[in-house]
């Protein structure tokens, strides 16, 4: 019993360092790609769309961390409460 709900506490601090850092990640991407649009936007604007996607891909780092946490959650079992 208190070893599954040890494994089951670790499983979700794991979870929760998974989604943390990559949106982490994403939001660290997003700033540099987002500060680097605009730099360049403004000596060259045929780059926008070019950059506009380059960032939304970054983006995206932050959503498959959520995805990849709701999967890891999925397959969590907590221990049965026994009277």
């Amino acid at each position: 019993y208190w070893q599954q709900a040890e494994y089951t506490g670790f499983c979700m601090l794991a979870i929760g360092l998974v989604v943390g850092l990559s949106n982490l990640a994403c939001g660290i991407s997003v700033g540099v790609i987002g500060s680097s649009t605009a730099l360049t936007h403004a000596q060259t604007p045929q780059t926008f769309v070019s950059m506009l996607i380059v960032q939304i891909f970054s983006s995206a780092l932050g959503l498959y961390g959520v995805i990849i946490g709701i999967i890891m959650a999925n397959q969590l079992k907590w221990p049965a409460l026994t009277n």
